[in-house]
């Protein structure tokens, strides 16, 4: 099985080598025997992903994250997960793509619900801890989610985390305190970069709440939904949210925003 992992950074730049080697190494570490994972990043971005029109750009700009899944499927890939909490251009991949395609949000919060009551989660900002709540309600989950806390910094200072983990962990630390008398019983570490340096630190559990790997669950969930789809033909609804473009119009409008 081939599965596309797309990160919402230019994940292949020295900037992110710690994070890059680590997620490598986690993922390959709770792989299935037989599943290759190929690690992908966009062509050009940011790292300021605190701000919607970044999260745009890296998301739709060529070479972006949409692209990348119409590259993936291209590719025959058996699937593709989006390995980042802001499931950036999940929607519209899924609507252009034929191939189970899964992001990194939708999937644990909806896991969280099956392991406990409430959930929340740590972002590294608080304007991302913000915006996670909005996607919580998107995705009808208002009543089960508790709103999110947050680390109080930027990704830029979340990868010191790799080679130097105390400042961002007991940043962490101090955010699940904050939660502890909340109603949380399942916590997210609402980005793929942070969730892999906890990850490291090797917490999983934190005054009774359970710290979820989001990364190994996105895997996880990835290759046993390829499997459902080879198994039943299962794969998503085209009646409405999902409804597919004719295949000659999409090429050409493809085209028309120069994506490979």
């Amino acid at each position: 099985m081939r599965i596309w992992w797309q990160s919402s950074t230019m994940i292949h730049t020295e900037e992110l080598t710690g994070y890059r080697e680590a997620l490598t190494k986690h993922l390959n570490s709770v792989k299935r025997p037989d599943t290759e994972i190929s690690i992908h990043g966009v062509d050009r971005g940011s790292l300021d992903l605190h701000y919607n029109f970044t999260v745009a750009l890296n998301s739709f700009a060529p070479g972006g994250v949409l692209n990348k899944m119409v590259q993936a499927e291209r590719e025959g890939f058996d699937a593709a997960a989006i390995g980042c909490f802001l499931d950036p251009a999940l929607q519209e991949a899924r609507e252009i793509t034929n191939i189970p395609i899964f992001g990194l949000a939708e999937t644990s919060m909806h896991m969280a619900c099956m392991l406990g009551t409430k959930f929340s989660g740590i972002a590294f900002s608080d304007k991302q801890a913000q915006y996670y709540d909005s996607v919580a309600r998107r995705y009808g989950l208002e009543d089960r989610a508790v709103p999110f806390a947050s680390l109080g910094i930027d990704l830029t200072e979340v990868q010191k985390g790799f080679e130097n983990p105390g400042r961002m962990m007991d940043l962490f630390r101090k955010a699940l305190k904050g939660l502890a008398g909340s109603g949380a019983e399942v916590i997210l570490p609402a980005c793929a970069c942070v969730n892999t340096i906890v990850v490291n630190e090797k917490i999983t559990e934190m005054e009774g709440m359970l710290i979820l790997d989001i990364n190994a669950l996105l895997l996880k969930i990835t290759e046993a939904m390829a499997d459902f789809r080879k198994l039943t033909g299962a794969n998503r609804s085209r009646k409405l949210l999902f409804q597919m473009p004719m295949q000659e119009g999409l090429k050409q409008i493809l085209q028309v925003y120069n994506f490979q």
